[in-house]
């Protein structure tokens, strides 16, 4: 006879490598907002690829902070989902939201929906795609 049961409730503990790429993917965010590039360095791969709406590329983080600092004052992403799925050399982890921020001549930009694709490989983010509809926006705001 089993001793599991008999009234008593058993909780798994055990934490899944979905929840983890999560939880990096997270700090990544938390470092972001807090403008520490080098915390959510850390938490990418050596080599690792970024590209963004447009068809633009970066190598590193750096480069792309100068990118985004060439055309934005500021940007404040909100968080509205984080999903997780397996994918080819690791995990998928897609977060969508809405941003809001201003363009560097400081015309106020909002509601502008966005979602990234993170792919996290042996604890390091090593891929980030990122896709919103700012470009859309700021078209028409300059055909206003």
């Amino acid at each position: 006879m089993s001793t599991l049961g008999e009234g008593r409730i058993v909780v798994g503990s055990a934490r899944g490598e979905r929840g983890d790429a999560i939880d990096l993917v997270r700090r990544w965010f938390d470092a972001m907002a807090a403008g520490d590039l080098d915390a959510a360095s850390k938490l990418m791969a050596p080599g690792q690829r970024i590209s963004i709406s447009g068809g633009y590329r970066f190598s590193n983080l750096t480069e792309f902070s100068d990118f985004a600092a060439s055309r934005y004052r500021e940007v404040r992403k909100q968080c509205d989902s984080f999903e997780a799925c397996e994918a080819a050399g690791g995990f998928a982890i897609y977060v969508r939201g809405e941003m809001s921020g201003s363009w560097a001549d400081g015309k106020n930009f909002s509601r502008i929906r966005w979602c990234d694709r993170f792919l996290v490989q042996a604890g390091s983010i090593i891929e980030l795609d990122t896709f919103s509809d700012l470009a859309e926006s700021r078209l028409s705001e300059l055909h206003k």
